[in-house]
């Protein structure tokens, strides 16, 4: 009796496996589906690209620096694709954030804006602060503001 109910377990287990991997076989692709092209269009709908005519201004780590008055940065990292400095100011606490390319700066914005915050973003570079402190930066420097707000077309670029 007990070798009987064992060779049905095992022929039910074996009717199983075909099952799942037929199933798996015949399932199309998740990246081929509409649900996944709705999330993917709503994905880039919520971070437009800066318009063609209004490019993004250029800034390395030290003029972000200058910029905002920080004369004790706090270096967080300092790697090949990011160099990450923290300034404490009388005016605020900033994160400067640089990048060796735009791919990689938009690569750290899409897994930053999940945590909630606004980011005053460059050509290369990103800070992060207070909103205010970013508005009134974003006036010397230009930019665009991205986060949990209405994304902002980007300012001219401070001459």
């Amino acid at each position: 009796m007990l070798h009987r109910v064992r060779s049905i377990a095992a022929s039910c287990l074996i009717l199983i496996g075909v099952s799942l991997a037929v199933s798996t076989f015949l399932t199309p692709d998740p990246a081929l589906t509409t649900t996944a092209h709705a999330a993917t269009a709503h994905r880039h709908a919520t971070q437009p690209p800066p318009p063609g005519d209004a490019p993004l201004p250029a800034a390395d780590l030290e003029q972000l620096q200058r910029a905002v008055a920080c004369t004790d940065p706090k270096p967080q990292v300092d790697a090949t694709e990011l160099r990450e400095v923290i300034c404490h100011t009388p005016a605020g606490r900033y994160t400067l954030l640089t990048f060796a390319t735009q791919a990689g700066a938009r690569a750290w914005l899409d897994e930053a804006q999940p945590y909630g915050g606004i980011y005053l973003v460059g050509d290369r570079w990103t800070v992060v602060a207070a909103p205010d402190l970013l508005t009134d930066l974003r006036a010397r420097l230009g930019g665009r503001l991205e986060g949990h707000h209405k994304p902002s077309t980007p300012a001219p670029a401070a001459s």
